[in-house]
This record gives C-alpha cells, sequence and structure tokens, in this order.
C-alpha cells in the first residue's frame, strides 16, 4: 500500500472488527506478523506480557487474533516437522523462515517428557469433540454485519 494510506475499520458493540473485506487483510496482516520470527518468536511460551501500542479498544482483539495465529503457527510446524526422526535430524532440519535458535528452543521444549504428556492428553481430548468449528475465515461478527445487524462505527 503507499505510505500514509490508511484502512477504515468497522467495530461491533463488542470492538470486534466486522467490515468483511477490511477485516480480513487485518488478519491477514497479523498472521503475518505472528509467523515474524523477530516480532513473535516461535521460542516464547507465552507472549501476552509483551508491549504493543494500538488503539486500546482493539486492544483485546488484536491480542487474541495474533495468539491464535501464533499458536496455530507453532502447530503447523509441529505437525510438518515434529515425526519419528531423532531429535537431532529434527534439530537440523530449520524450516524455512524460522529462525535457527528458536528452532532448536522449541524443539527442545518439545521434546521434553512433561510437553509430550501434555500433548497426548491434548491430542486424546481434540479427537472427543463432536462439533468441529466450519465457519471459515468469516467470524460470527462478519456474518452478523452482513445479514444487516445494527453496529457502531469507528474510524481509523
Amino acid at each position: 500500500m503507499p505510505p500514509g494510506t490508511r484502512i477504515h475499520i468497522e467495530l461491533n458493540e463488542n470492538n470486534i472488527p466486522c467490515n468483511i473485506p477490511e477485516s480480513i487483510l487485518l488478519g491477514t496482516y497479523l498472521g503475518v506478523v505472528a509467523r515474524d520470527s523477530v516480532l513473535a518468536p516461535i521460542s516464547f511460551p507465552d507472549w501476552r506480557n509483551k508491549k504493543f501500542e494500538f488503539p486500546s479498544h482493539m486492544r483485546q482483539w488484536i491480542l487474541q487474533s495474533l495468539g491464535v495465529k501464533w499458536r496455530n503457527y507453532k502447530t503447523t510446524l509441529k505437525a510438518e516437522h515434529w515425526d519419528s526422526r531423532r531429535i537431532q535430524e529434527i534439530l537440523e532440519t530449520v524450516p524455512a523462515g524460522v529462525d535457527q535458535l528458536q528452532w532448536c528452543q522449541l524443539v527442545n521444549k518439545w521434546s521434553k517428557p512433561e510437553d509430550q504428556e501434555r500433548a497426548a492428553k491434548n491430542s486424546a481430548n481434540a479427537k472427543k469433540q463432536t462439533c468441529p468449528h466450519t465457519m471459515g475465515r468469516v467470524s460470527s461478527v462478519r456474518r452478523e454485519k452482513r445479514n444487516g445487524m445494527e453496529l457502531n462505527i469507528y474510524n481509523y
């Protein structure tokens, strides 16, 4: 986008973005941020206490969205690269776009017995779900907007 370009984001009464094309663009950008090894290192066990600046009434949504994208990225890395190979082989095969030191820290964390126990428990619980999420990229807020429900509108 040209420098100085601003995108108008509409929020509902819960301060959640709801205009579809603009919200998708914002969500996509947050996904890029979540995969950036400098801005959101995968080696942090939890990054909610890190300092960010943005409009205060959007704080909850932005942090939640970034957190979900960041965790999903790490889940994808684990699904694609954590397999039956020796730990040393996994450590040496650093995925494209991932910082080598962060990869080593993440693989070392995954290889700890307590992390493997937690992962096995979570996997078993996930298999018990009977109602999977099927809405895709469009949130319920955006679906309501598309169906003509009233909103509070803010300009940014």
